[in-house]
C-alpha cells in the first residue's frame, strides 16, 4: 500500500522533523510504503530561501530530512501538483499530520497592538489559512485520507463565521479518520462540525519515536564525548530573553546545590539569550543529537513543545517555559486551554511544571523549579509515556483499517 504522507516535515524544526520520522518508520516497519508529499506555498518556499543567522542549522535540517526520509515527492504548490502526484506515485491513499496542519486565523485575530504604529495585523502564509490543502481542500474524491493527531495551532474558531464552519465541516466529512494532538483542537472540530465529529485525543508521533525509530539515536556515550558533557546536566532553552540574568544565575545556583550543571541549549535560530552557564551548546545541531541529548540529561527547563513530548518520552524530568497559547491584542495571554503544553502535561499530571511567558518576561521562581525537577515522578511519567505509545500503536492501526 502506497500512503503518501502531508505535513510539514522539510522545515527548520527539530520536533517537525523528528515526528515525520517517526511516522515514516512506523509505515515502514509495518509493510507499507510511505511517501511524503512536498507541499509549500510560494510564500513558505521564499520565506525559508532568505539568508538569515540561523542559515547553517536550516541546511542541518534539510540534510537530516533528505537523508533519512528518501521518499519525497517533487513540490507541490496547489492542489493540483498534489493531485498529479497522487497519479505520478500510484498513492493508495493520504495520511494528513501530525502537527498543526488544521489551522485558520482570522483577520479578527490577528489584530494585535503595535510598537510604532497603533496596531498591526499579523502576517500569515496561506498553509495557515482556511481552505488549504492541508484540509484536505482540492485533493482529488478518488483517494482515501485520514487526519492523524492534527493541531490548530491556537485558531481561534470563536470568530469563524457559520458560513466558513459550514465550509469546513464539509471539508472535515471527507475525512475517513480524524485525531487530534489536544483538547483545543478537538472542541474547535465539535463546534465546526456541530457535534457530527467528536474526533479522540491522541498522542504527538514523537511519543512513538523509540518504538519506531531509535535505533537512529546516538549513543549516551558518544555524546557525552561529542559535547564534553558534565555528568549531570540541565539544558536550559528560550527563543528569546525571557529569563533575566538574575534568574537564570538563581537557576545556575539552586542546581549547583545538586551538583547539576546549567548548559545554554539552542532552538533552531541558535541561542539568542544572554546567560551566566559555563557550558552552552551551539548550532549547527544535528536533530538527533538534540533528541539524545534531551533524552539523556538529567532535566530540561525551557520553552518550545516537541522538547517537553521528547523528556516525558524518556522521562527526562522538565519544565515548561511557555508561549504558547492565545493572546489578547494587549499581547497578554488568556489561560483559556489553547496551549498545546498545558494539555500535555494535564495528562500527565504535571500541570505545576509549566510557566507562562507574558510579553517577553516570566515571573519563574528558581528554587520552585529546581524543587519541581527534583521531586519529579519519574515512575508515573514512564508509565503515562508507555501507555501513550500504546495509544499511538492503536491509533495507527485504525487509520491504516479507515484506509483499507
Amino acid at each position: 500500500m502506497n500512503i503518501g504522507i502531508l505535513t510539514y516535515y522539510r522545515v527548520a524544526n527539530f520536533g517537525a522533523n523528528l515526528q515525520a520520522v517517526s511516522t515514516y518508520y512506523y509505515l515502514k516497519n509495518n509493510g507499507y510504503n510511505p511517501l511524503f508529499i512536498l507541499y509549500e506555498s510560494d510564500d513558505t518556499v521564499k520565506n525559508f530561501q532568505k539568508k538569515q543567522a540561523n542559515e547553517i542549522q536550516k541546511e542541518e535540517h534539510v540534510h537530516f530530512v533528505d537523508t533519512v526520509i528518501p521518499n519525497q515527492s517533487f513540490r507541490c504548490f496547489n492542489a493540483n501538483d498534489i493531485n498529479r502526484a497522487i497519479n505520478e506515485y500510484n498513492l493508495d491513499a493520504i495520511i494528513i499530520g501530525s502537527d498543526a496542519v488544521l489551522q485558520h486565523h482570522p483577520i479578527c485575530a490577528r489584530i494585535k497592538k503595535g510598537k510604532r504604529k497603533p496596531f498591526y495585523i499579523e502576517k500569515m502564509v496561506s498553509e495557515r489559512i482556511f481552505p488549504n490543502c492541508f484540509w484536505g481542500c482540492g485533493i482529488s474524491e478518488k483517494i482515501s485520507m485520514a487526519m492523524m493527531s492534527v493541531s490548530s495551532q491556537n485558531s481561534e474558531y470563536k470568530y469563524f463565521g457559520k458560513k466558513l464552519s459550514r465550509k469546513m465541516s464539509e471539508t472535515l466529512s471527507r475525512m475517513k479518520y480524524i485525531s487530534v494532538r489536544d483538547s483545543w483542537t478537538r472542541d474547535m472540530v465539535v463546534s465546526i462540525t456541530h457535534d457530527k465529529i467528536i474526533p479522540p485525543v491522541t498522542p504527538d508521533p514523537v511519543f512513538a519515536f523509540n518504538e519506531n525509530a531509535g535505533f537512529l539515536v546516538p549513543s549516551e556515550e558518544s555524546l557525552r564525548k561529542k559535547y564534553n558533557l558534565p555528568q549531570k546536566y540541565v539544558l536550559i532553552s528560550l527563543l528569546h530573553q525571557d529569563l533575566t540574568i538574575q534568574q537564570m544565575e538563581e537557576l545556575k545556583k539552586e542546581f549547583a546545590k545538586y551538583e547539576m550543571h546549567c548548559i545554554a541549549f539552542p532552538m533552531p535560530v541558535g541561542i539568542r539569550f544572554k546567560h551566566p552557564f559555563a557550558y552552552e551548546i551551539g548550532i549547527p545541531l544535528p536533530v538527533l543529537d538534540w533528541y539524545g541529548l534531551i533524552k539523556y540529561a538529567s532535566a530540561y527547563v525551557g520553552s518550545n513543545m516537541h522538547p517537553i513530548i521528547v523528556s516525558l518520552h524518556n522521562g527526562t524530568p522538565c519544565y515548561s517555559i511557555d508561549y504558547w497559547g492565545t493572546t489578547d491584542f494587549w499581547g497578554n495571554h488568556l489561560g483559556d486551554g489553547s496551549s498545546k503544553v498545558a494539555h500535555i502535561l494535564k495528562v500527565f499530571k504535571l500541570e505545576k511544571n509549566r510557566i507562562s511567558i507574558n510579553k517577553g518576561k516570566c515571573d519563574l521562581n528558581a528554587k520552585q523549579v529546581v524543587e519541581s525537577i527534583i521531586s519529579f515522578p519519574r515512575e508515573q511519567v514512564i508509565k503515562q509515556a508507555k501507555s501513550y505509545a500504546n495509544e499511538y500503536e492503536q491509533m495507527m492501526k485504525q487509520i491504516i483499517a479507515s484506509l483499507m
